[in-house]
This record gives structure tokens, C-alpha cells and sequence, in this order.
């Protein structure tokens, strides 16, 4: 949902300019005037916030480059607003002391709110007509953006099914294992030889336990190299990529890592599934319906944008 930013300012953006500068127009929407101040307010939200990532020359850079994004999104709000009072959105007074509390109940006293409020030359009035403002701009892009982002329950089950390698649960590998160490390079040299002639009678028909119970320097050479069950990700990345590549009963050639050569065998792959569409539905309904709000969103913004009068200055 996208963040409206008109919205209540408690912390300004220490700008040093005329009068003449702060009134400056830059921008038209219709018969509406955008000054200098309105971009230079918003952009003491986001010194609020890079004031603690940013310093000297940095934090001013950072500042530039934004003023256009708020520019942006200031007449998106007028158009939007323009759009609410055309089809006569009304608010109620209630709607606007909800908003109001919930602001004061922020500071930890009245006195302290009005104190603030004073320090920045707002009214009560000024909060309340900015609250107004923001409701109506929400009751207009729900009634014509939100309602028509809807999702029907076809929809989630063709993502679902679209996607649905995406919720495979993890698969377990029953894996025998030999082990052939080397630490020197002639050390590499010698166990990659080796390897191979096991290999070469594992090819040959040799019983996999056997091989390993005689020949493996693995810690399961005695249980004849039996590792049990194990996910991808437990082992090394080259003994992982040698075993998905595996199906049960088959074993691998001689496979590199740091500490030596290895065999790995898969005796069994259980699959655990897939996780389930009722378990999952709302959250692909949630992340259609985001989807298509916000491609419905740019579309209307679009639209009136070409029925309205804009000029940059």
C-alpha cells in the first residue's frame, strides 16, 4: 500500500532561505500552486531519518537527489485529493479527533504536544485539515484502486500451481559415504588414484559397505559408510551437488574437496511434499492482490495525470 505523504511534521529540515525562496512556486496541478517550502517540510521526514546514516557533504547529496521523488509524490497527492473532493468524499469530524488522539497520545503530555505544535507554528486547525486531507486521499484509492485490485480464488490456485516448486519442503537423502584424505598435492595426487580404483570396482559390482569398511578414512567407515539421512546443506558443497545429482542406488565418481576425495552413494530420497494450498492461500491472495494494487495504482495515477494541467517550474 503506498505510504501518503502528507502527513503531520514535527521535525523540520534546517533550511536557511528568504522569504521570497520559501514562496517560491514550483509547480502548478490544475489551478494549485507547489512552493519551494512544501518540497523543502517533506524533506524533513527524510533528514529525520538520514541524519543518523549520513553526514556533511553525504547527507546533503542525499537530500538533492530525493527532492525530485517528493516532488512527484506531492502532485500525486493533489491529484488524488483533486479526485476525492470531485466525487464529494466527505470525512467525518469523529474520523479526524481518532487521528488526532492517537498524535497526542504520542507525547507524554498535552502541554508538551501544544508546545511542539507551537514551536513549529501549527494549529490544531492546520493538524486537522492535514488529517482530512490524508483520510480522503485513503476513502478515494480504496474506492477506486482498492476495489478493483480484487483476486478471484482461480487465480490463487493457478499462482499456486505455477509456483509450486517454491514450497517443496526439504527432501532427505539416505547417503553412504567414502573417504579417501590428502592434505600435501602429492598427497591429492595419490588419494585421486585411489579413488579412481575404488570407483573402478564400485563399477565393477563390489558391495558399496564393504569398499568403505575397508578403505574409507570417513568417521562411518565401520557402519560401512552409512551416513543415515541428511539434508542438502548438512555436507560440503561439492558432496551436496554430487548427491542431489544422485538417484537411490546410484553413487557418484570421485568427488574433490579440501580435506580429500570422496564417493558418495544415495541409498533412499524421501520427499517430504509440498506445502499445502489451504495452507497457503491467503498469503498468494496477499501477494496477488499487492500485486495488481499497485500495477492498478500507477494505471489511475497515469490516467489522471492526462486529465490534469501540470506544469514544473
Amino acid at each position: 500500500m503506498r505510504i501518503f505523504i502528507l502527513l503531520i511534521i514535527l521535525i523540520t529540515y534546517p533550511i536557511c532561505a528568504t522569504a521570497q525562496e520559501v514562496n517560491k512556486v514550483v509547480a502548478v496541478v490544475n489551478n494549485e500552486v507547489i512552493t519551494k517550502q512544501d518540497v523543502d517540510q517533506l524533506l524533513g521526514v527524510l533528514y529525520a531519518q538520514y541524519v543518523h546514516e549520513y553526514t556533511g557533504d553525504e547527507l546533503l547529496q542525499k537530500m538533492e537527489e530525493v527532492k525530485k521523488d517528493i516532488l512527484r509524490q506531492i502532485i500525486e497527492d493533489k491529484l488524488i485529493l483533486s479526485r476525492a473532493k470531485e466525487l464529494n468524499i466527505k470525512i467525518r469530524e469523529e474520523e479526524i479527533e481518532v487521528k488526532l488522539t492517537y498524535i497526542k497520545d504520542g507525547f507524554p503530555s498535552e502541554e508538551e504536544f501544544f508546545k511542539v505544535m507551537d514551536t513549529q507554528g501549527i494549529t490544531v486547525a492546520d493538524l486537522k485539515n492535514r488529517y482530512r486531507d490524508q483520510l480522503m486521499m485513503k476513502k478515494v484509492v480504496d474506492f477506486e484502486v482498492s476495489a478493483k485490485a480484487d483476486v478471484l480464488p482461480s487465480e490463487v490456485r493457478e499462482y499456486y500451481e505455477k509456483h509450486r516448486e517454491d514450497y517443496k519442503l526439504d527432501t532427505k537423502y539416505k547417503v553412504s559415504h567414502i573417504l579417501v584424505k590428502a592434505e600435501s598435492e602429492v598427497g591429492f595426487e595419490l588419494a585421486k588414484v585411489e579413488a579412481q580404483d575404488i570407483y573402478n570396482r564400485l563399477k565393477d559390482g563390489h558391495d558399496f559397505g564393504e569398499l568403505a569398511t575397508k578403505y574409507s578414512q570417513g568417521p562411518n567407515k565401520e557402519q560401512g559408510g552409512d551416513m543415515g539421512y541428511v539434508e542438502e546443506g548438512d555436507m560440503l558443497k561439492e558432496l551436496d551437488e554430487a548427491m542431489v545429482a544422485l538417484g537411490p542406488g546410484e553413487f557418484s565418481s570421485p568427488v574433490k574437496s579440501q580435506i580429500g576425495y570422496h564417493i558418495m552413494k544415495v541409498e533412499d530420497i524421501k520427499s517430504l511434499g509440498y506445502r499445502g494450498f489451504e495452507e497457503l492461500q491467503n498469503n498468494i491472495k496477499n501477494i496477488l492482490m499487492q500485486k495488481r494494487f499497485k500495477e492498478r495504482l500507477n494505471e489511475w495515477l497515469g490516467e489522471l495525470r492526462k486529465e490534469a494541467y501540470i506544469s514544473i517550474k
